[in-house]
């Protein structure tokens, strides 16, 4: 058996194996059993810091989901709202292209789907969280005018996210898009 490890350590450790199951047998092929042979632990190990398989996969989503904040998060600090507001777009392709990245089995008859859907529900919604209110300091600023920011930030974000899934369009035609979409709520408000 492996030496003892600290206690964040080795959560991460059982972390890190089930991602790596995960993406190799899929979700419901990988038993918790796998997970501790993977460790090199004892089962009762395993419950220690996760109460079944589905909080492994939760603490999964939930890793990604905070690197995907971080990722949107980034030059956000700008003063200028337009390049915040482009920043932002920008940053958000990216993070999208990168969790769908992650969430890719090893090959394509790998399901992922229980973990996909988490991951993705959390950040669609810190994504357009952040859109709503930069939308709505638009708004405020006189720069936009819109009815509802909720309904484009969740409309926006939600096309973002399934153009980068389905690889239907590349991140420029993307940015493109969306600061089209941006000009037409600037052109309503004049």
């Amino acid at each position: 058996m492996a030496e003892s490890r600290d206690s964040e350590q080795r959560r991460e450790e059982f972390i890190r194996a089930a991602e790596k199951l995960f993406k190799t047998n899929g979700i419901m092929d990988t038993t918790v059993n796998a997970i501790v042979r993977e460790v090199d632990v004892a089962k009762g190990l395993f419950y220690y810091y996760f109460k079944s398989k589905d909080d492994v996969i939760e603490a999964i989503a939930r890793q990604y989901s905070k690197a995907f904040e971080k990722t949107i998060g980034r030059s956000l600090n700008r003063d200028d709202y337009d390049e915040r507001l482009h920043q932002f777009t920008e940053n958000v392709i990216v993070s999208f292209r990168e969790l769908w990245g992650n969430l890719r089995g090893e090959n394509e008859n790998i399901d992922l789907s229980i973990l996909s859907n988490r991951t993705l529900d959390e950040t669609k919604a810190i994504a357009a969280d952040v859109l709503k209110k930069l939308l709505d300091e638009g708004i405020a600023a006189g720069k936009l005018q819109i009815t509802n920011s909720r309904y484009y930030a969740d409309i926006i974000i939600g096309g973002i996210a399934d153009l980068i899934r389905q690889n239907q369009a590349d991140p420029d035609e993307i940015k493109k898009i969306i600061n089209d979409m941006i000009d037409m709520m600037r052109k309503e408000s004049k």
